[in-house]
């Protein structure tokens, strides 16, 4: 492990932090991988359930409750896995285990009764994270009212006007579930409409979409999780919710002549699938001129990115957890779908992980951010699990170095291509995260 460790230190980080100082994003967010057999959609509803069930346990704002979900099959019943990048923590665990029961019992005459008690436990679990939402949703609804009505009039704009003077100035019997759906009904031609002014308007449209998607999000997971309940019959055979206890963060430190970043492409270029040497030679020269020093002589965005990722703190992610619980332990998937749901899109490093890895895990949705915090999992690995990870992560070390050449080939003018703000999370949709 230590020679792997040090392996990391010289390469793979940092070409992660090269990378994410060159593009922070390396695109635009892409759906997870269709099932095979589109015309029998079981297997999606399925996915949908993983998904939902996961962001109904991500109770927090921030990266540290992001939660992934596997199923297990068993002869006669099924066990629902989940992890969270530090950890499932009692008070969610108790909390998935009620939602739990309260599905498996779901039958016509009691659904709207159960849909209607995870709804309200997932917003008292999930306060912090709505409450999040909230405040900064009044906010921009106030300032995306004001200008609102310095437009021409007419029924579609009335409505939308009179919908965020509700969310920014609500009325005293509103709690949060009322917003969540206010917010919820407004999914999908409302604020489609609201997207489409975000083009030509600096007064926040965009986020003010992001917001009615992230608010409307909990209404949407807890339909999707009932919905999937009553229609697969695998999702009735969960006996149980078993926990994946999250490794350990780790600090690591990289040396400052690691972080050149003409040494970190040069090294690229010795890598055996970087053969075109006027693609190398190419993307030398680009770097060469982002790398120049500023005008008032103070250092370049990328140096000063660089020497902020001089020591990286590292987590094992949710998903990457629930991947290395079911390759270890050979754990098989209900319905033979190797599909990891997730409360979020996977990042650039987990979206490589999973698509690279031998058992061939259903690619999933990615919002392809540069996290160069993430590492393999390596808690009580044996040399068989040595070997293995030291595989990935070579595979990972050329993938990212080939997209290093790659972003730098396709750059356009001085800035570093890619370096635009977009959300991890979705947008304004009532679909499950890994549909958007």
């Amino acid at each position: 492990m230590e020679q792997i460790s040090q392996n990391l230190k010289k390469t793979m980080y940092p070409r992660l932090a090269l990378y994410e100082a060159l593009a922070i994003y390396k695109g635009e967010h892409e759906r997870r991988q269709p099932a095979n057999h589109e015309s029998d959609d079981t297997c999606e509803i399925l996915r949908e359930f993983l998904d939902s069930f996961a962001y109904l346990c991500d109770a927090e704002k921030g990266g540290s409750t992001v939660t992934a979900a596997g199923l297990q099959k068993l002869p006669y019943s099924n066990i629902l896995w989940l992890a969270a990048n530090e950890g499932i923590r009692i008070i969610v665990q108790s909390y998935a285990d009620s939602v739990l029961r309260l599905l498996v019992s779901l039958n016509s005459e009691t659904e709207p009764r159960v849909r209607e008690e995870v709804f309200q436990r997932a917003v008292q679990t999930c306060t912090p994270r709505l409450t999040f939402y909230n405040n900064g949703l009044r906010l921009c609804a106030k300032r995306c009212r004001m200008e609102l009505r310095k437009q021409l009039p007419d029924d579609a704009v009335s409505a939308i006007w009179r919908k965020l003077r509700k969310l920014s100035e609500p009325p005293v019997s509103f709690t949060i579930a009322h917003i969540i759906d206010l917010c919820y009904n407004m999914q999908g031609r409302e604020v489609d409409a609201i997207k489409n002014k975000s083009t030509h308007s600096l007064y926040g449209f965009g986020k003010l979409a992001h917001y009615i998607g992230r608010l409307g999000a909990p209404r949407s997971s807890v339909n999707a999780v009932v919905k999937a309940m009553s229609r697969v019959p695998a999702l009735r055979q969960i006996s149980q919710i078993r926990v994946i206890d999250a490794p350990e963060a780790q600090s690591i430190a990289i040396r400052a002549d690691h972080m050149i970043p003409y040494e970190i492409v040069w090294a690229i270029s010795k890598d055996s699938v970087s053969q075109n040497t006027m693609d190398i030679q190419s993307a030398l020269h680009r770097l060469i001129n982002l790398d120049l020093p500023s005008n008032d002589g103070t250092s370049n965005p990328i140096r000063t990115n660089l020497a902020a990722r001089s020591t990286i703190i590292t987590r094992v992610h949710a998903e990457l957890q629930i991947g290395d619980q079911f390759s270890r332990h050979r754990f098989e998937f209900v319905g033979g779908d190797k599909y990891i749901g997730c409360s979020k899109p996977a990042c650039y490093f987990c979206y490589n992980w999973l698509a690279s890895h031998k058992h061939k895990y259903v690619q999933p949705a990615t919002h392809y951010k540069i996290i160069p915090g993430c590492r393999g999992p390596d808690n009580d690995i044996n040399e068989s699990g040595a070997t293995i990870l030291k595989e990935m992560y070579s595979k990972l070390t050329l993938r990212v170095g080939q997209d290093i050449i790659d972003s730098l080939l396709h750059m356009e003018g001085d800035e570093a291509a890619g370096r635009k703000h977009q959300y991890m999370s979705t947008e304004g949709t009532s679909c499950a995260t890994s549909v958007v």
